[in-house]
């Protein structure tokens, strides 16, 4: 019965029905971003709540559109963890434009992460700036400091699921990452790249 009233509605009556049913949820999202401080929640869609840690007060940043699947219903091949954003040191900062979406996938700055507009992140990826521990077995061991390096993804650039991008990359315009891909090394815009490490295969026709 409901199969066939959904059946029956036009393209424009479902949108309208996807909104009311969506309706409670602005206000838990609106309550969400109260607590965390994000101003600009403007078409923002929270499909489960994303986990957020922040070093600093408003360290993360977040455009209009924003869409973040935590629940593996709402993904095409479901998603193993919440969306994770955390900001570890002072100063570090996490910066998302416009229309972004991200699927079950973790965003770690030390330092710096930058997302262009219309970007997409496939379930699983993980975006980090730093190496988490230092790489000499000495400095482990002092507990030293490990490197890092700022990432920047530009506008228009899809990540496939479970790709790794690791510190100091550079991913340029309308590039894309294929699934499981690590990525090491500079992208350039216009691309597909995919392997571990990533190297590029293709170039993007314009």
């Amino acid at each position: 019965m409901l199969r066939k009233f959904k059946d029956a509605l036009s393209p424009a009556s479902k949108a309208r029905l996807l909104q009311l049913i969506y309706s409670p949820f602005k206000i838990r999202d609106r309550i969400f971003a109260w607590y965390y401080g994000f101003s600009c929640i403007q078409g923002w869609r929270l499909h489960g709540l994303p986990c957020v840690h922040m070093r600093d007060s408003r360290s993360i940043e977040i455009g209009q559109n924003f869409t973040a699947i935590s629940r593996w219903q709402k993904n095409s091949i479901g998603v193993m963890q919440p969306v994770i954003m955390k900001t570890l040191r002072q100063g570090a900062r996490i910066r998302i434009g416009n229309n972004v979406g991200i699927s079950g996938s973790t965003l770690s700055a030390n330092l710096s992460i930058t997302i262009g507009n219309d970007v997409l992140i496939g379930s699983g990826s993980l975006i980090t700036d730093c190496d988490a521990h230092p790489l000499d077995y000495e400095e482990r061991l002092k507990n030293g400091s490990p490197r890092m390096a700022a990432v920047v993804i530009e506008d228009g650039v899809f990540i496939g699921a479970r790709s790794i991008i690791l510190k100091g990359v550079r991913i340029g315009r309308g590039s894309v990452i294929g699934a499981g891909s690590v990525v090491s090394r500079d992208v350039p815009a216009g691309v597909i790249t995919v392997g571990n490490p990533a190297k590029v295969v293709k170039k993007l026709e314009s």
